[in-house]
């Protein structure tokens, strides 16, 4: 009994003071137009500023949504790029909390790799109408699905308004939009105005009220069955009002005043 009192106590001498609790993890679901930003600068101040690891996982809103409604996925924090989701979940009686914090607006985006990135040169410059360039034949547009993402859905709205049929475009899952701009398998895209910037596309805004802006907004949802709850809240304090509201503000997110 002596030796074994003797042992803990020299392990726990051994012990660092103060030494730091195990990292937490938090589990993330959010929408795909922020995946640039979420799985880079904010996971990684997110841990050197908290301990907490994230764990993310980015799609079209209404995908996700319906994977949390479904019992399919139990994440800690959800951020949807379409609150009227966010209200879907709560009338479930899933949601624990909710805070729309940003918002941004419809662009079209393309990289350089673009073989018509003089054409929409010329539209940014304000030398050709972007009506005129989006019926430009054999130009390939790369869109998301209206069904799984609001970003879809509200790219059907904009070409409405713009006197374009809804049909224009290829439709590409939420996740793979960006990288098929990049590689040059897509000419030029429909995207958020956070996605141009966090990826440094280039970019022009849908004319007037085409480019929605004011109603695409960012909303934080702690989930009511969360596994980490403390975890959850600290990860939307800190995307909200701390270290990590600057790194989205440069990836793009207007922050709403509250």
């Amino acid at each position: 009994m002596i030796g074994l009192t003797v042992f803990l106590c020299a392990v726990l001498a051994a012990a660092p003071v103060g030494s730091p609790a195990p990292a937490s993890d938090v589990n993330v679901l959010y929408a795909g137009s922020l995946v640039t930003p979420m799985e880079g600068p904010v996971a990684q101040a997110l841990a050197h500023d908290t301990g907490l690891h994230f764990v993310g996982e980015g799609r079209g809103s209404k995908a996700l949504a319906n994977l949390i409604a479904g019992g399919l996925r139990t994440p800690d924090v959800f951020i949807s790029a379409d609150r009227t989701l966010v209200d879907g979940l709560a009338a479930k009686g899933l949601v624990e909390s909710a805070v729309t914090f940003g918002g941004a607006s419809m662009v079209l985006g393309w990289a350089d790799a673009s073989p018509h990135r003089q054409l929409f040169e010329d539209v940014a410059a304000g030398k050709a109408s972007l009506v005129a360039a989006l019926q430009t034949p054999g130009l390939r547009i790369a869109r998301t699905d209206p069904a799984l993402d609001p970003k879809g859905e509200r790219t059907v709205r904009a070409l409405r308004m713009m006197g374009l049929p809804d049909t224009l475009g290829t439709i590409y899952p939420e996740e793979d939009l960006l990288v098929r701009l990049e590689t040059g398998q897509a000419d030029a895209g429909f995207l958020y105005s956070t996605e141009a910037i966090a990826r440094k596309l280039h970019d022009v805004p849908l004319p007037g009220a085409a480019s929605l802006s004011g109603e695409i907004t960012y909303t934080a949802v702690i989930l009511k069955a969360a596994p980490h709850p403390e975890a959850a809240r600290r990860f939307v304090d800190f995307i909200t009002n701390g270290a990590g509201k600057p790194i989205l503000e440069a990836a793009g997110i207007t922050y709403l005043t509250r």
